[in-house]
C-alpha cells in the first residue's frame, strides 16, 4: 500500500501531448445497463497531460475510521466538475459510498475503511465523449467516452489520476466518478483504478464489482471474452483465483479443494452453491460457485465464496490488533500491556503467559505484566469469527493476530 502525508491544498505539473494509441492493446471490461459485463482487448491513450498546470486540489475525508496504515482507503477524485459542480459532485460521492455500504461486506466491515474526497476543479463542465464523439472537453484528469471506438468505455489518463490521488492519505483503491449522466464506465484492475458516471443512477454500481478484484483477487465468473455462447473452452491448469476452478463439485469434494466446504449451502446471491460451468471468460472447462453472482454482473450480491475471500482480505490490509503498548524490547514487571482492537464484533482476546492460557483474562484489552523473578513472556491473541468465513487457512491467518511481550526479571 502506498501511504502519504495529507496534502490540503497542492498543485501538479503535467506535460500536455495529443492523444496517441498505445503500443498495444490491453484487456479492460466494459459494463452495459443491464449489468452484463464483457472483457475486450482496447488500445488505451498514451497520457496527455503533460505540461500545463493542474488545477489546485484540496483533500476531504468523507469517512475516516482509523490510521491508514491499518484501514483499507478508497479515494475519490472528480472529472469535469467545475467550482460550480463541486457540491453536486459531493453529493454522488457521498451517493456511491451509500451504496457500496448497503452491500456485503462491506456494510459489516465498514469501520475498516477509510475514504478520501480528492476535489479536482476543471476548467470545463463535462467530459470528453458527451453526448456525442466530437465533443471535446480538456479536463484534468482526461476522461472521455469512445475509448478506442467503444462508446460506453471511459477511459481516463492513469498517471494523472494516481498523482491526484496521491494527495490523499491512502490509496488502496481509486474511484474516478466523470461529471455525466451519460452511462458508462472502465476497470483498470492492473492499477486500482474504476471509472464511471458520477450522474447515471447505476454507475456507481460498477465499484464494488472491480473492489472484488482489487481488494478481493477475485476472478471474473462471467463466460465469454466478448461475446456469448462463442464456444469458447478453458483447457489450462488449475486456476489460482478462490471463485473459479477446473473442478466439478465431485470432485471438489473428493480432493477437499476450493470451496468444497460451501457446496450445497445457500448462497447470498440465490440458490446454493454449487459448480456451474462457466467462468473465466471462457464458456466451458471453468466453473464458478453459483449461478450470477456480482463477479458475473452487476447489481448482484458477491456469491459465499466471493464474501468469504473478501473477508480475509479486508483483514489481510486492516489487521485486528489495532495499535499495542511497545513490545521491541524487554519491558518492566508490572508494566501495563494494552491493545486497541478493530472496532468491529466477532473479536475474541486471549492472553497467555510463558505459554498458558490466563482464562481470568480472556476479553481483556488491557493487563498488568504479573510474574515471577526470571521474567518470561506475555502474548496476547486477537481473532475475528463470522459464519461468512469457513476455511480454517483464513481464521488462523488473516484473521487472527498475536503480539508477544518479553518481561525483564528481577536482575
Amino acid at each position: 500500500m502506498r501511504r502519504l502525508t495529507l496534502a490540503l491544498l497542492c498543485t501538479l505539473t503535467l506535460i500536455g501531448a495529443p492523444a496517441q494509441a498505445s503500443a498495444g492493446p490491453r484487456p479492460m471490461e466494459v459494463f452495459s445497463e443491464d449489468g452484463t459485463i464483457t472483457r475486450v482487448p482496447v488500445d488505451l491513450p498514451e497520457p496527455r497531460l503533460r505540461a500545463r498546470l493542474a488545477p489546485t486540489a484540496t483533500v476531504t475525508p468523507v469517512e475516516v475510521n482509523g490510521d491508514p496504515a491499518n484501514r483499507i482507503d478508497l479515494t475519490f477524485l472528480g472529472d469535469g466538475y467545475t467550482a460550480a459542480d463541486q457540491a453536486s459532485y459531493s453529493a454522488q460521492v457521498a451517493d456511491t459510498w451509500a451504496r457500496m455500504t448497503a452491500k456485503e461486506p462491506f456494510r459489516t466491515y465498514r469501520e475498516l475503511f477509510n475514504v478520501w474526497q480528492v476535489n479536482v476543479v476543471s476548467p470545463v463542465s463535462g467530459v470528453t465523449g458527451d453526448p456525442t464523439a466530437d465533443v471535446v472537453k480538456d479536463t484534468p484528469l482526461g476522461a472521455q467516452f469512445w475509448c478506442d471506438g467503444l462508446e460506453r468505455l471511459l477511459c481516463v489518463d492513469i498517471d494523472a489520476a494516481r498523482a491526484h490521488a496521491a494527495l490523499a492519505p491512502g490509496m488502496d483503491q481509486i474511484a474516478v466518478l466523470a461529471n455525466t449522466t451519460k452511462y458508462g464506465g472502465a476497470g483498470y484492475t492492473e492499477e486500482e483504478l474504476v471509472t464511471f458516471a458520477g450522474g447515471h443512477a447505476l454507475g456507481a454500481e460498477i465499484l464494488p464489482h472491480e473492489l472484488g478484484h482489487s481488494l478481493g483477487d477475485l476472478a471474473d465468473e462471467y463466460p465469454y471474452w466478448a461475446f456469448p455462447g462463442d464456444g469458447s473452452r478453458y483447457e489450462g491448469p488449475e486456476l489460482a483465483e478462490a471463485n473459479v476452478t477446473i473442478k466439478n463439485a465431485e470432485q471438489m469434494t473428493a480432493e477437499r479443494a476450493k470451496w468444497w466446504r460451501w457446496l450445497g449451502s445457500p448462497t447470498p446471491d440465490g440458490g446454493v452453491t454449487g459448480a456451474f460451468e462457466g467462468a473465466y471468460y471462457t464458456q466451458y472447462g471453468a466453473f464458478r460457485p453459483s449461478d450470477n453472482s456480482l463477479m458475473r454482473s452487476l447489481r448482484r450480491e458477491f456469491n459465499s465464496v466471493g464474501r468469504e475471500k473478501m473477508i480475509a482480505e479486508f483483514f489481510e490490509i486492516a489487521r485486528p490488533i489495532d495499535a499495542h503498548t511497545p513490545n521491541t524490547s524487554p519491558v518492566p514487571r508490572q508494566s501495563t500491556l494494552a491493545i486497541t482492537t478493530l472496532p468491529v464484533e466477532g473479536l475474541t482476546v486471549r492472553w497467555f503467559k510463558n505459554g498458558h492460557e490466563m482464562a481470568d483474562w480472556r476479553g481483556r484489552t488491557s493487563v498488568r505484566a504479573v510474574g515471577g523473578g526470571n521474567g518470561g513472556t506475555f502474548r496476547v491473541e486477537v481473532s475475528h469469527t463470522t459464519p461468512d468465513v469457513r476455511d480454517p487457512a483464513h481464521l488462523a491467518g488473516p484473521l487472527t493476530q498475536s503480539v508477544t511481550w518479553t518481561v525483564k526479571g528481577n536482575h
